[in-house]
């Protein structure tokens, strides 16, 4: 089946068009209704082809994928299910094909070389109960015929195999898992969870839970010929990490899980040796031990024989021939002392805490190779820098102002194959201007290939560089994805997709980028959505959706049907502060309301505000600090910090990492900071709320258990408080589990607010 979409005369004419025909000028369409969100169509980018002729994606609706079975949360057996639906466009003609003619579960793709096949990885039922298993599948496009590859093997297809294609394209390279060690796993994943006995000891070197979810990377590497479906092992069953098949398919680069015991520093922290084996087969061969590449990211050349990081600021560099790394940033050194050295504990010894030296070195961050390996790009807060890998020599290719903010964001993309350019995303921090720039390496000049008010992502450049695939928005609708030319001239830019071509018809709301100061001076940023038929010099009941910082706009579900019920929501940012974060919300998100009603916008006594998780946590807080919303939820947010420091074992450390180290910011222990623990937990001050509280929860969430809101829901009760709990039963972290249960949550929400906030009839 294939469709075309027509001809763009560019893209400002492309979106232009596509406002008229979407309701943006004019009268606004029927509401957008809950039932409705489960029909948003998106997209994913699974391959593009060398040429970039041909892309392979998928589309996803919350519609066809409500049911997963949270109880096998951690079941490394189990893989929840994603039904989606697989195409392959033309980036040429803007014909588009459909792969397969239903719903199906697709894990990964890759075009041959010369780009005419797509291997595909799916998940197919199993039998009689059984779960399912992965099949390779072979779509051939000058037929436009699927045919499956039957594997010649006892081992089944890891359902975290990549797909790598050999130099000649008669071969798939991909990674096995053996039936005993699944039956092992799922032995051990049903003795933690129905015992009937269950020991956890000190002694263990891992937490059980750590343990087991290590256990997905117990794998072969093998290749299999596409005529005959018969595997060659390439390398024998082990605990492998990652793994990088070389563009010329002669060897593989992999790391190995060599982990000792529960790492508490890092959230499924892992020490990984860097092994390579050849293609051919035989012993692998060390190239890098754990203990130098601990925490470290990996940068690799295109061509998979060289790889950079960075280690306290300092960038190494190392080929898979050489014994030792390199640095490409090295510093003068005080003797004796190593690479990568702290240059804090060269700070004097009556410096106050945290003080570094004055001449504290540069410290770089790791960004692409050039397409030959012969260049690496770093930056640092001063600048970028270009750095010939083999001789350590750096230029200057841009100079950044000082501090972040002065700025615009960029974030390097890619080099242009010839080496001559670099693609650079761009941001402006104080406006919608956003967009894709290109810099000459020899006259550093910066060119905006495309830069406005649009919503931009995913950019991928095509392998011979003449194309750009993205995903692009006008900032309220859904994206779709998109192909241009490599200088985005208007002859060379097409829409690929139509995603949702039944909102054409739907009054959805505008958006608008809105500054302000908090409480302590600071400029920060929300995103207000009005009302759909807004009137301006008339107030809104305003729902204010908190979480952290927001600056970006896009479609919002939830934003879009609560705006098609008469409310104006905005998306706060605040400024956290490890130690103290709970001050954030009361002096953003309270600033944040205050700007709103000197617009005009809000109606002072008619405010709300919900959040997710953290977002959760962060409203109940709120609540114990002001009494000026009237309404509010809790989705799957905490509210005791002190039973929530190490519940969720299947989430391994993540609980006591998150205050200890990451996001909640705490910032240490529960026994070196008690009273801030207590400080942040708001069921402790739940005599100080007088906001009506709906908390929402699913029964199998992992991450949040459903027991927080329990406790928040107890407390307010015996205070004789306004509060109700909603449980989804079969429910997560995100509470519904069927697409009934996705519109009773949208609904529920809507009903707290109408009920609380008094929301004017509109006729």
């Amino acid at each position: 089946m294939k469709h075309r979409t027509p001809f763009a005369a560019g893209l400002v004419l492309a979106i232009a068009a596509g406002l008229v025909a979407h309701g943006q000028a004019g009268q606004p369409g029927p509401p957008l209704t809950a039932e409705d969100l489960l029909k948003v169509t998106t997209a994913s980018v699974l391959a593009v082809s060398d040429d970039g002729r041909s892309v392979a994606y998928t589309t996803r609706r919350a519609f066809d994928n409500a049911t997963t079975d949270h109880r096998r949360y951690g079941d490394p057996t189990y893989v929840a299910p994603s039904a989606v639906r697989l195409f392959v466009v033309d980036t040429g003609t803007g014909a588009s094909t459909a792969v397969l003619p239903d719903l199906a579960d697709i894990r990964q793709a890759a075009w041959s070389h010369r780009g005419s096949l797509l291997a595909f990885l799916q998940l197919q039922p199993g039998t009689a109960g059984a779960d399912p298993v992965m099949q390779l599948r072979l779509w051939d496009a000058g037929r436009n015929a699927v045919r499956t590859i039957t594997l010649k093997s006892d081992a089944r297809i890891s359902v975290n195999s990549s797909l790598d294609w050999s130099a000649d394209d008669t071969r798939i390279i991909l990674a096995l898992r053996s039936r005993a060690r699944d039956d092992e796993a799922r032995k051990r994943f049903k003795s933690l969870t129905d015992g009937p006995i269950i020991v956890h000891a000190s002694t263990d070197p891992f937490l059980e839970w750590d343990d087991l979810g290590r256990a997905t990377r117990w794998r072969s590497l093998a290749e299999v010929d596409l005529a005959t479906g018969q595997p060659r092992v390439v390398l024998p069953e082990r605990k492998i990490s990652s793994y990088t098949v070389a563009r010329d398919g002669t060897f593989i680069t992999f790391q190995e899980d060599v982990t000792a015991r529960t790492d508490y520093e890092v959230i499924g922290g892992t020490d990984n040796a860097l092994r390579l084996v050849q293609a051919a087969g035989g012993e692998p061969v060390t190239i890098a031990e754990a203990k130098d590449l601990k925490g470290m990211t990996l940068r690799w050349s295109d061509d998979g024989r060289t790889f950079a990081y960075a280690k306290k600021g300092e960038v190494f560099v190392q080929r898979i021939d050489e014994k030792q790394p390199r640095s490409l940033t090295p510093s003068p050194k005080k003797e004796g002392e190593t690479p990568g050295a702290d240059p804090a504990k060269d700070a004097p010894p009556d410096a106050p805490s945290g003080a570094k030296p004055k001449d504290e070195p540069e410290s770089f961050a790791v960004g692409p190779f050039a397409r030959d390996g012969t260049r690496l790009l770093i930056t640092s807060k001063k600048g970028w820098y270009v750095v010939d890998v083999a001789g350590a020599a750096r230029e200057q290719v841009l100079t950044l102002k000082e501090g972040d903010e002065a700025n615009p964001r960029m974030d390097a993309l890619d080099w242009s194959p010839d080496g001559q350019a670099l693609y650079l995303t761009w941001s402006e921090r104080d406006r919608w201007e956003r967009g894709l720039v290109r810099m000459d390496v020899a006259t550093k000049a910066l060119v905006p290939l495309v830069k406005d008010a649009r919503l931009y992502s995913g950019f991928r450049q095509t392998r011979d560089g003449r194309r750009f695939v993205f995903t692009l928005s006008d900032g309220d609708r859904p994206g779709d994805l998109q192909a241009a030319s490599s200088d985005f001239a208007s002859a060379g830019a097409r829409r690929l997709t139509d995603l949702n071509p039944w909102m054409a018809a739907k009054a959805l709301p505008k958006s608008e980028l809105v500054s302000y100061r908090d409480a302590d001076g600071k400029v920060l940023y929300g995103v207000l959505r009005y009302p759909v038929n807004y009137e301006k010099g008339k107030r809104y009941p305003t729902v204010f959706e908190i979480y952290e910082t927001f600056f970006d706009n896009g479609f919002n579900g939830r934003a879009a049907f609560l705006a098609n019920h008469g409310y104006a929501v905005f998306h706060p940012s605040v400024n956290l502060v490890v130690g103290r974060p709970g001050e954030s919300w009361e002096k953003g998100v309270t600033a944040a309301a205050n700007r709103l009603i000197d617009m005009g916008v809000a109606d002072p006594d008619r405010l709300g505000v919900h959040g997710t998780s953290y977002g959760g946590y962060a409203t109940v807080l709120l609540l114990t600090q002001t009494d000026r919303f009237k309404a509010a939820i809790n989705i799957s947010g905490k509210v005791d910090m002190v039973s929530f420091y190490t519940d969720s074992p299947r989430l391994g450390v993540r609980n006591t990492h998150a205050p200890e180290k990451s996001q909640d910011r705490i910032g240490g222990t529960l026994w070196e900071y008690p009273e801030r623990y207590l400080e942040h937990s708001a069921v402790l001050r739940a005599d100080r709320i007088t906001t009506p509280l709906l908390c929402i929860t699913g029964d199998q969430d992992p991450n949040v258990p459903a027991s927080q809101s329990r406790e928040i829901y107890y407390a307010l009760r015996r205070l004789g408080k306004a509060v109700e709990w909603v449980r989804y039963v079969d429910g997560a972290h995100r509470p519904p589990n069927s697409v009934a249960e996705s519109a009773d949550f949208e609904q529920r929400i809507l009903a707290w607010y109408e009920k609380y906030l008094k929301v004017e009839k509109t006729q």
